[in-house]
C-alpha cells in the first residue's frame, strides 16, 4: 500500500489601503491531524508470540504511543509487539500536528490468551478440515462425486488476460501471472473432454477437483484467439481458472467452507477468492467494490496460508492481509486443512480447521475504512484457480521442475504433488 502525502499551503494576502499605504495581513488555516490506518496484524493472538501494528497519517508533524506501548513514533510506520501476558491489550496512537490543530487518537485491542488449539494437530492425519453440518435452513455443499465438471454452477475463464471496460488488454491477469487458462471450445485446451467437461488443466478424481498446473516447454500450447492478434501465440505454462458468475451466487450472512490441499514448489500460487457479483458486466469495479481471498498460498511455503481484502478507490487500491500457519508436520502440502469464511454484516471473520478464534478479523468500523467505502455487504462470485508465478510471490520465482509436465503429470513421484485439491465447498446461511 502507498502512503499519501498532504501538503498545506499557507497562502500570503497583501490587503492595499486607499492612502497608498499597505498592512499585510496573513490568512493562516489550520489542518488537523488524520490517522488515516492503524491495524493489527491479528487481533486475538497466544501469549508469548508477537503481532505487528501499522499506521499511516497526514498533516503530523509528531506521534506518540500509550497504554501497552510507548514512546514517539514516527507519523507512518510498523512495529512488531511481543505478547507476554494474557490480557487485553491495548495501543494508543496519538498524532499531533500543527499548533491550534485537534489530536487525532486511534485505539487498537489485541485478546491474548494463555494457549492455542495447536493441540488439534498432535495426531497425524490425513485431513484437519471442518467436518460439513447441514444445520441451517438454507444449504449447499459440493462435494465433486461424480467425474463430471459441473457446468450448470462453474464456467472457465480462458486466456493469460482480460480487455477492460475500454477495451485495452491486460495480459498475465493484471499481476505478470505466466500461465494461459484451458477450458472448453475450439482449441482452447489441448484435450478438452466434452463428456466430463475437464480439461488437461482440471478434472475430477476420486472425489476431488484438481486444478493441475502445467509447464511444457516441448510441446507448446498455441492460443488460437492470438493467431491473428498482437497478443503472444505459445505458451508453456497452462492452468485453469474457473467462477460461478451468475450461477452460484453468494451473500451474508453466512458461512463458507472449503477444504484443500495445495501444490508444492515455488511459483504456484492457488487461490480460493470472490469478486462482487456484476464485474464481468461491468457494473461492478476493482478495487472500489472489494475482492475477498479466503486462501492463497505461495507453492515454496509449505506451512502457510493468507487471507486478504481488497477495497480503496480507482486511483489508489487498499487491502488488508493476514496469515495461519501450522506445524511442519501436518503443512498444507501433505494434508487437507479447511478455511471457514464468516460473513456478516459489516464484519469479516477467517477460522483455519477447527479453530475457535479467527486468524483473520475485520469490521467496517476498522481505521482502514475511515477513508474509503466498506464494499463488503454486497453479492459475491467464487473463484478457484491455479496461478503460475506472478506477484504474489515474485522474489521466489519459478521452479518448473516440481510443475506437472503432462496431463498425466508423470515427471512427479505424486502428480497431486503439483495439484491443488479441493475436497469439498460448503456454504450455509447464520440462521
Amino acid at each position: 500500500m502507498s502512503n499519501r502525502i498532504y501538503i498545506s499551503f499557507l497562502a500570503l494576502f497583501c490587503l492595499t489601503s486607499c492612502g497608498g499605504g499597505s498592512t499585510p495581513s496573513q490568512a493562516l488555516s489550520i489542518q488537523n491531524p488524520v490517522i488515516n490506518t492503524f491495524t493489527s496484524s491479528g487481533y486475538s493472538a497466544v501469549v508469548n508470540t508477537s503481532i505487528a501494528l501499522t499506521w499511516t497519517s497526514s498533516n503530523s508533524s509528531t506521534c506518540t504511543a500509550t497504554n501497552d506501548w510507548v514512546g514517539s513514533k514516527s507519523t507512518n510506520g510498523t512495529e512488531d509487539i511481543n505478547l507476554l501476558n494474557v490480557k487485553i491489550y491495548t495501543f494508543t496512537l496519538t498524532c499531533l500536528g500543527q499548533a491550534g490543530s485537534t489530536n487525532s487518537v486511534k485505539s487498537i485491542e489485541v485478546d491474548v490468551i494463555s494457549s492455542s488449539t495447536s493441540n488439534i494437530y498432535d495426531e497425524i492425519k490425513n485431513s484437519y478440515c471442518k467436518e460439513p453440518l447441514s444445520n441451517s435452513s438454507e444449504y449447499w455443499i459440493e462435494e465433486f462425486s461424480t467425474n463430471t465438471f459441473n457446468s450448470d454452477l462453474f464456467t472457465y475463464q480462458l486466456g493469460n488476460g482480460f480487455n477492460t471496460s475500454d477495451g485495452s488488454w491486460v495480459s498475465g491477469w493484471g499481476n505478470e501471472e505466466l500461465q494461459y487458462y484451458t477450458g472448453p471450445g475450439n482449441g482452447y485446451a489441448k484435450n478438452y473432454n466434452t463428456t466430463t467437461n475437464t480439461t488437461e488443466n482440471l478434472f475430477i478424481e476420486d472425489g476431488y477437483l484438481k486444478i493441475q498446473p502445467i509447464y511444457n516447454a516441448a510441446t507448446l500450447f498455441e492460443d488460437p484467439y492470438c493467431f491473428d492478434k498482437s497478443c503472444s501465440y505459445t505458451w508453456p505454462h497452462t492452468s485453469a481458472r474457473v467462477i460461478t458468475s451468475s450461477k452460484k451466487i453468494f451473500k451474508n450472512p453466512s458461512t463458507i467452507t472449503v477444504c484443500f490441499k495445495v501444490p508444492d514448489g515455488s511459483g504456484h500460487w492457488p487461490a480460493v477468492w470472490f469478486l462482487p457479483q456484476g464485474t464481468l458486466e461491468g457494473t461492478k469495479s476493482w478495487p472500489v467494490d472489494g475482492e475477498i481471498d479466503v486462501m492463497e498460498a505461495k507453492g515454496r511455503v509449505a506451512n502457510e496460508v493468507g487471507s486478504t481484502i481488497h477495497f480503496g478507490n480507482s486511483t489508489n487500491g487498499q487491502f488488508i492481509n493476514k496469515t495461519e500457519s501450522v506445524p511442519m508436520s501436518v503443512n498444507f502440502h501433505d494434508k487437507f486443512h479447511s478455511i471457514t469464511f464468516e460473513w456478516t454484516e459489516n464484519a469479516i471473520k477467517m477460522y483455519l480447521d477447527t479453530q475457535e478464534t479467527p486468524f483473520f478479523y475485520e469490521t467496517s468500523n476498522s481505521t482502514a475504512f475511515n477513508n474509503y467505502s466498506y464494499p463488503f455487504n454486497e453479492e459475491f462470485f467464487l473463484i478457484l484457480n491455479v496461478a503460475s508465478g506472478g506477484n504474489y510471490d515474485s522474489s521466489g520465482g519459478v521452479d518448473t521442475s516440481m510443475f506437472c509436465q503432462n496431463q498425466a503429470c508423470s515427471n512427479l513421484e505424486d502428480p497431486d504433488r503439483g495439484r491443488l485439491l479441493i475436497d469439498y465447498i460448503e456454504y450455509k446461511s447464520i440462521d
